[in-house]
């Protein structure tokens, strides 16, 4: 049995170890520097998608090129002097090619199909509300709806059932949408819940189970002898520790770097804009796919999230790819730009340049494990990743080869 172990970060990965580790009735204590699920898992879009691909692919870089300096694009990049995000950028086309896209996907659908089954056990025991109608990837144009069936095709070898939906099929299938469009893609395998009400499900059940939960309190270092973590420092506190696993996303590589640890993730901002719920509501979550906006029913509201932004550790919102959410979602659902806006939010997603998180020990260390660089699939792989995490701390090995995760592959 693991001795008592320290998790800095609390997000969707945190809260998930936290809750496998307590489960296994091993002392834990969660450390996060604001108010749990205050990052990146706070505003997402709760869609839970256990087949997909990765962000690098053949010709990504090549068909978005025209976007990359444009700040109302899906994907933007703002023009800076900024070496670590010219070699992120370097790799991340590197790793746009056929052989990559197998191999990634076959490790992203791994992780979401053991992921998304966890979801489904957690939600009854943690009185987690969790929806499973699927999800479209919806297609204004020709060339999008063939790039979707391409990808259907792809997630259908590693075992994702799709529908392929053409023309007015949509409208039949999800009526709440009143644009014409090319087709879409019916994926029956997706869910979704509200992002925060899992975390804070996952971090309750924890403490039920005996971990101990502080926020606002931030980790200035640790305590490492002979390759042993044996305390993490908050100020002029330490937390004595058996094992440290660093669970803290998009500053992840702020953290490691003190351990002579050069880690590739870059902050991709997203952003989301809540709005009222419409009278004509979809019930089926959906990716627009030339804007690149996911639209989800959660609770009460209507939530529109997207975009990429890569423009350093800054959370200043930039109203044009707010008000680019308002638009692009009208397209299809033509009430939505009038509907009263509840919330504006971003935050950055921890993006690794190949598609893949990291999870795994860190290098000349025994007892520290990182899992961090999940991107845009936290909510999908965080409950998978905390168990994972909570296997090999407690048993020195896990149910899944994580051997392609490992940070030593960059």
């Amino acid at each position: 049995m693991a001795g008592h172990t320290v998790l800095i970060g609390g997000g969707i990965v945190g809260a998930s170890a936290a809750y496998y580790l307590a489960q296994r009735g091993v002392s834990v204590t969660l450390v996060e520097q604001g108010e749990l699920c205050s990052g990146a898992s706070q505003g997402n879009a709760g869609q839970v998608t256990p087949g997909h691909l990765p962000l690098p692919q053949p010709g990504t870089l090549a068909r978005n090129l025209r976007w990359l300096l444009t700040s109302t694009s899906p994907l933007y990049v703002a023009p800076r002097w900024d070496f670590a995000l010219l070699k992120w950028l370097w790799r991340f086309q590197q790793a746009c090619n056929p052989r990559h896209l197998q191999h990634a996907t076959r490790i992203l659908c791994e992780l979401g199909a053991a992921s998304a089954r966890l979801i489904e056990q957690l939600a009854p025991e943690i009185g987690l509300p969790y929806h499973h109608p699927g999800r479209l990837e919806v297609c204004r144009g020709d060339r999008s709806w063939q790039f979707a069936c391409e990808e259907a095709r792809l997630l259908q070898q590693f075992g994702y059932a799709s529908r392929i939906l053409r023309g007015a099929e949509v409208a039949d299938f999800e009526p709440a949408m009143a644009a014409p469009v090319a087709g879409a893609v019916y994926y029956p395998d997706s869910g979704y819940c509200h992002p925060q009400t899992m975390v804070m499900k996952l971090a309750d059940a924890a403490r039920q189970r005996g971990a101990v939960i502080r926020t606002q309190t931030t980790v200035t270092g640790l305590d490492i002898r002979r390759g042993q973590a044996v305390a993490v420092r908050c100020g002029e506190e330490t937390i004595t520790a058996d094992a440290v696993a660093i669970t803290c996303g998009a500053w992840a590589p702020q953290f490691v770097r003190s351990l002579r640890v050069r880690l590739p993730i870059q902050p991709g901002k997203g952003y989301h804009v809540d709005v009222d719920r419409p009278e004509r509501c979809p019930q089926i979550p959906a990716v627009l796919m030339e804007e690149r906006i996911f639209v989800s029913p959660l609770d009460d509201f209507f939530r529109l999230a997207g975009t990429m932004e890569f423009s350093g550790f800054n959370l200043s919102q930039r109203p044009e790819r707010l008000q680019m959410l308002l638009q692009g979602a009208g397209r299809y659902f033509p009430q939505v730009p009038q509907l009263r806006v509840r919330s504006r939010w971003c935050h950055w997603r921890p993006m690794t340049p190949d598609g893949l998180p990291v999870i795994g020990r860190v290098p000349r260390t025994d007892n520290v494990w990182l899992a961090a660089g999940h991107g845009m699939l936290g909510m999908t792989q965080g409950p998978i990743t905390g168990q994972l995490l909570a296997e090999w701390i407690c048993h020195g090995h896990t149910s899944l080869d994580l051997t392609p995760l490992r940070l030593d592959r960059f």
